[in-house]
């Protein structure tokens, strides 16, 4: 579970510009390549958020592989806390000029600077010389000769740029793409795209191409939303594709998407539907804390099915967040026993929950 790598380091840099929710996750961080699946965690900029912080619709989702990998360095990403992030100027107050920008931007891709890319994150309408840098920035991200290293850090910084014309870019080098390290690397960036709805909807269209690659970044970015326009889009897509994984086996899709608080209702009435995809939605529901937890045990208690409900909880416990709270309220659920399901899941919570606590360090000793 959880593979929105590239994501995940630049959204704890970006934590105070986005309401990024929590989970249980196993190691999101910079997004990998398409190819080789995205771990949810988480959803983006440190979608990214692996460990437990994902972007929504960021990143996180959830920044880059090590080693070899399109997008990396040899060098550990610096990493920002959020006192740091607040010190962050953004590039508008940053720099005096397209060109100044420039080199700042290519001299952070030496080492992968989280604090750059946290100020080229959504750049407002103050950013008079942006146009300007940005068609650069498009340039010298397409062009072969450019280093691969400043290919993927301007890559990343177009996919945050939260401009549509900047992600259709990443989109369209993904298709001419003259191998598949490269489709990946614009992949990568692509995964971390952050944006309006128009973005949203963009994103949401290349679902459907045939190209796999620019299929599976799409879905990743649109994972990492977590807003109604993305919970609608997804699950509109696996159902017509008729694949009940929905993307989970690649650490995608409907199962790895956190949902912020206006999209729960209609991930409530995915679950409720009880069809062949309502087992992701649950996944998504408890990717939402507690209150995605009500939601599922809401669904339980009100069911006259249990085999049908033993289905619905498949690997669910993998995306339950061990939260305080949790333990006396899976206590309430077993003491209330309307659902023979909710009793036995409810348990394993409370177990599991035992179990870590059993396991941490005794701070007194």
């Amino acid at each position: 579970m959880k593979k929105f790598i590239t994501f995940l380091v630049v959204a704890g840099v970006i934590v105070g510009f986005f309401s990024l929710r929590t989970r249980k996750v196993e190691a999101p961080v910079p997004p990998q390549s398409t190819s080789s699946s995205t771990n949810s965690a988480t959803n983006k900029l440190s979608s990214s958020a692996p460990s437990e912080s994902n972007p929504s619709p960021l990143n996180p989702p959830a920044l880059n592989g090590a080693g070899d990998e399109p997008g990396s360095s040899e060098q550990e990403p610096i990493v920002i806390d959020a006192e740091e992030a607040d010190q962050v100027k953004p590039a508008g107050e940053a720099y005096a000029s397209a060109d100044e920008a420039m080199q700042a931007v290519l001299t952070g891709s030496k080492d992968y600077n989280d604090a750059i890319l946290e100020q080229f994150t959504l750049p407002g309408p103050e950013c008079s010389w942006c146009p300007q840098f940005y068609e650069g920035a498009r340039e010298k991200a397409t062009n072969p000769n450019t280093p691969q290293e400043q290919r993927a850090y301007l890559s990343e910084i177009l996919a945050i740029s939260g401009r549509l014309e900047n992600i259709q870019t990443l989109s369209e080098s993904i298709k001419t793409a003259r191998s598949n390290e490269e489709a990946d690397l614009y992949a990568e960036a692509l995964e971390l795209s952050l944006g309006n709805e128009d973005i949203v909807k963009f994103l949401g269209d290349q679902m459907t191409t045939p190209n796999d690659t620019l299929r599976e970044a799409s879905v990743a970015a649109v994972t990492n939303q977590g807003t109604p326009q993305s919970v609608e889009l997804l699950s509109k897509h696996v159902k017509e594709r008729g694949d009940p994984d929905g993307y989970y086996s690649s650490g995608i899709g409907p199962a790895e998407l956190i949902p912020e608080e206006d999209a729960l209702p209609l991930v409530q009435e995915q679950i409720h539907d009880r069809n062949d995809y309502s087992h992701l939605w649950v996944k998504s529901a408890l990717n939402a804390g507690m209150p995605g937890l009500r939601i599922v045990f809401a669904e339980l208690e009100n069911s006259q099915n249990p085999e049908a409900d033993r289905e619905l909880l498949k690997n669910a416990m993998d995306h339950v967040n061990l939260e305080d709270g949790l333990q006396s309220y899976a206590e309430e659920i077993i003491v209330r026993n309307k659902s023979v399901i909710a009793v036995e899941f409810a348990t394993k919570i409370k177990d599991e929950f035992n179990q870590q606590e059993d396991e941490a360090p005794d701070l007194d000793s």
